[in-house]
């Protein structure tokens, strides 16, 4: 978004509530510190674009291989993070930490910007390659945050009591992010704070996902005619 573009939109944008120019600044701003940004263009930048303008499909269709290509390579890199805990290869805590936090924001601000924030920061109209495909993409992130909170909590040492390895702190990040919570295993210390933000991350996200999920389903039409009684 240009300069100028961007200062007219803020304005606009406070003048309208200061509550939401807030959390939108935040969430730019989030989005301008993704790794995303080294091999895609956001929405906004796609749909406003000299390419999307001469070729709407064609220009649409390169940017979601690039989106489901940045995607599958951090699926790979988190099973590999998986399987060096497996076999007991500890990688540096700070390491493994910068990792999993920075995909965690990642997919939390992409989340939130494309449902809520990018129709606002332009005129055109937001479009998206496949509403099936974002659903299966949104399902994708979904096992993703809860494989990274596992692994975030094996970095926390002792703080997960009645967890005797990175299956257990796997399946405590699967049981909190359901918000299930059977309590045979317990967060300590730091990991108590981090299973609040799963918590609050994932209700938003699943919040999110069932918006998109709305969105999809087929309008159900029905055969009977409600008579008003005379």
């Amino acid at each position: 978004m240009p300069k100028t573009r961007q200062r007219l939109f803020g304005q606009k944008l406070r003048e309208y509530s200061i509550i939401t120019w807030f959390f939108e600044r935040l969430f730019w701003m989030l989005h301008q510190m993704s790794p995303s940004r080294l091999v895609r263009r956001s929405r906004v930048a796609h749909v406003s674009s000299q390419a999307f303008i001469d070729d709407p499909h064609g220009s649409t269709v390169r940017r979601s291989r690039r989106v489901e290509g940045y995607i599958i390579t951090w699926f790979l890199v988190e099973l590999l993070l998986v399987w060096t805990e497996s076999i007991d290869l500890t990688w540096p805590a700070w390491i493994l930490r910068t990792l999993v936090i920075v995909r965690i924001l990642d997919i939390f601000q992409s989340s939130v910007n494309m449902s809520v924030f990018d129709q606002l920061r332009t005129s055109e109209q937001m479009v998206i390659s496949s509403a099936v495909r974002t659903l299966v993409l949104s399902f994708l992130n979904y096992i993703e945050l809860a494989v990274c909170f596992g692994l975030l909590y094996g970095t926390l040492g002792d703080s997960l009591i009645g967890s005797s390895g990175y299956l257990d702190d796997l399946y405590f990040s699967a049981v909190t992010q359901l918000t299930i919570g059977y309590g045979d295993i317990r967060p300590v210390g730091w990991a108590r704070l981090v299973s609040v933000l799963q918590g609050a991350i994932s209700i938003a996200f699943t919040v999110l996902m069932l918006g998109r999920i709305v969105g999809v389903l087929p309008r159900i039409v029905t055969v009977m005619k409600h008579e008003t009684d005379g």
